[in-house]
């Protein structure tokens, strides 16, 4: 009798060494969430407007173009910019000469971009289907002349947005990246037939 309740004590023993053991190596092992990539992010925006430079006829003693700083928070799957620098794409639209007064005249322009998340193979960055939507720019015309009680003229830029690639989010270095492009604009609901494709490539880090 004293030999089995031996043998079973150290049974115990041994389940319960086991078992603490499996506890510590669970706890070593990353719990990975979608929702990881939620936050409050900054960092860079860089714009380019087609045609692209040639890689033939590029220097790269030339001066690299440093974008914009711009701010964003991934929530509720949106990714939303807050002031969105639109300069670049206004001069793109009108001409250098002709932005200078429209861009005085725009306010704040904030844009949201719905996405779908969904896991790389290794589960070491979470890729971001984007869906873009139109952006709405409008802004009201400067006017010399105007009569009690007359709003001043608006005018609504249309912006068609494409996403061609997903966007990214690496859990080592907390990253969020992704491309996003202007392709069509439309003012006043009429296509602008001059308007060459924008580029947007953000490149942001998690605070």
């Amino acid at each position: 009798c004293f030999n089995r309740f031996a043998f079973l004590v150290m049974s115990l023993g041994l389940i319960a060494t086991f078992t603490a053991c499996s506890s510590d190596n669970d706890s070593d092992i990353p719990v990975y969430s979608l929702k990881d990539v939620e936050g409050n992010y900054s960092g860079n925006m860089l714009t380019e407007t087609a045609p692209s430079v040639n890689p033939q006829n590029y220097s790269f003693k030339e001066e690299q173009p440093q974008g914009a700083t711009v701010t964003a928070e991934v929530k509720d799957n949106q990714i939303m910019i807050k002031k969105l620098p639109v300069d670049d794409l206004i001069k793109s639209i009108v001409g250098e000469e002709n932005a200078g007064a429209i861009i005085e005249n725009l306010g704040d322009i904030n844009y949201n971009i719905p996405y779908t998340p969904t896991f790389d193979e290794g589960k070491s960055n979470i890729l971001l289907q984007l869906k873009p939507e139109p952006l709405e720019i409008k802004y009201t015309l400067p006017t010399q002349v105007q009569e009690d009680g007359e709003e001043a003229p608006q005018i609504t830029i249309k912006v068609t947005i494409e996403a061609e690639e997903k966007g990214q989010y690496t859990y080592k270095d907390q990253k969020l990246t992704f491309v996003i492009k202007a392709t069509k604009v439309e003012v006043e609901g009429q296509p602008f037939e001059d308007f060459s494709p924008t580029t947007f490539s953000f490149d942001m880090d998690k605070k």
